[in-house]
């Protein structure tokens, strides 16, 4: 019972967390430049893209990296490598429909999500032996290996911008820690 209040308040502080650093202070706002013609921009998707999705620019042809003897192909492979190598390159995460800007249901599931996370955070952490600070140890350690395998890797080969990647894994980071601080000092010190 211990670890399921202990998990509930790191959701807690987590969630607060993200309230402050993105919207009361905004310290990763220089994650998010302004979009000069956004208008422009929007109707260029409505008008290019299909329906929800994740689509990259230039967009991989089936078969690369696969030796070929068909000259269409393989003119295809190298207009493909020009593009790519001309620019932009561009991840458009994209949603047709709009939405309210952050809807109650949104904030609902997302509080649901560090709940659950902060749960397992709590699970690993009671498997720790020893006391508070081995498991902060732990729990830091545990952040700093989920931010980079997620956000390192995900901004290496979707090759997101330097301020994007560093302010969504500093953030985790932090989140994660404040977390494990909490979870530390509310669950008991395992001695065997």
């Amino acid at each position: 019972m211990r670890h399921l209040l202990a998990a509930f308040v790191a959701a807690i502080v987590v969630f607060f967390w993200g309230f402050m650093s993105w919207a009361a202070i905004g310290i990763w706002d220089f994650a998010f430049p302004p979009t000069p013609n956004e208008v422009a921009i929007a109707d260029t998707l409505k008008s290019s893209l299909g329906g929800d999705g994740a689509y990259i620019v230039p967009f991989m042809p089936e078969g690369y990296g696969v030796s070929t003897d068909d000259p269409a192909k393989q003119a295809e492979f190298e207009a493909f490598e020009a593009r790519h190598r001309a620019g932009p390159f561009a991840l458009i995460l994209y949603r047709a429909s709009g939405s309210e800007v952050m809807p109650p249901v949104e904030l609902i599931r997302g509080f649901v999500i560090e709940v659950v996370a902060a749960l397992l955070l709590a699970c690993v952490l009671s498997t720790v032996k020893g006391g508070f600070a081995r498991k902060v140890f732990v729990g830091f350690t545990v952040a700093l290996f989920a931010a980079t395998a997620c956000y390192g890797v995900m901004g290496n080969f979707m090759r997101m911008p330097l301020p994007f990647v560093f302010a969504f894994w500093a953030d985790a980071i932090i989140a994660w820690t404040l977390a494990t601080l909490v979870i530390a000092k509310m669950t008991p010190a395992k001695t065997r």
